[in-house]
């Protein structure tokens, strides 16, 4: 079964309709999917693409998806012994456990500065982006170069109801740019609550540039890369 036909099964079965937003599951999600370029990122995060536990765990399940897609040192997790596989349990290492632990996770998720110093822990270098500190333009372009085959994966933190979403600051992973009509492929990992979309460049940046109360800075992007 191939990746498409798999992330087909886990959507919910009705297409949504928001402003500059294309729901996977809808006719132009389909048109835009059968574009998917052959080194984007999706091809990649497909096979470990992973639904939040919690709902405060979307950053965890980003993070998870994101590192079981790289050439990095994985745990074993009794659950799947002797394999080692990323799991939002033995994501929660003693060192990420002193940055952001699964209690504070579990009650307010967890923010751009937290995620990029966990990452850091689990093995892979990672580099935060502030939202406010792009422009259209700007944005394009990282996103141009890293959501193909180069060994980089963005983790996107943004604003729902920007994207005329129900819930407030999210975590997911981007997969796959659209040249054709300027749209970024985020993978929800809140898949019981809406399939992937796809998201014009300019809702994207002002979605990631919204204030987040628990730091008090921008929401934006975190980009990880192997070591």
């Amino acid at each position: 079964m191939s990746a498409v036909v798999l992330l087909l099964c886990f959507c919910t079965p009705a297409a949504f309709a928001a402003p500059d937003v294309i729901y996977w599951n809808s006719e132009a999600g389909a048109a835009l999917r059968a574009r998917i370029a052959a080194d984007a990122d999706y091809w990649q995060l497909a096979p470990n693409f992973t639904t939040q536990q919690t709902q405060s765990y979307c950053g965890v399940a980003s993070a998870v998806t994101v590192l079981n897609s790289m050439p990095v040192k994985k745990p074993v997790d009794p659950v799947y012994t002797p394999y080692t596989y990323f799991t939002q349990s033995n994501y929660f290492t003693p060192e990420v456990s002193k940055i952001i632990p699964a209690e504070t996770v579990l009650k307010q998720g967890m923010t751009r500065a937290e995620m990029t110093q966990a990452m850091e822990q689990l093995g892979v270098k990672a580099r935060s982006v502030a939202g406010d500190s792009l422009d259209d333009e700007m944005l394009r372009a990282l996103l141009k170069t890293m959501l193909g085959n180069d060994g980089q994966f963005v983790l996107a933190n943004y604003l729902r109801a920007t994207l005329d979403q129900v819930g407030g600051g999210h975590w997911s992973v981007l997969a796959a740019y659209d040249a054709e009509t300027d749209r970024v492929l985020i993978l929800d990992v809140a898949r019981y609550k809406y399939p992937p979309s796809w998201v014009g460049i300019s809702t994207l940046r002002a979605a990631i540039a919204t204030l987040d109360s628990t730091s008090g800075q921008s929401r934006g992007l975190v980009i990880v890369s192997a070591p």
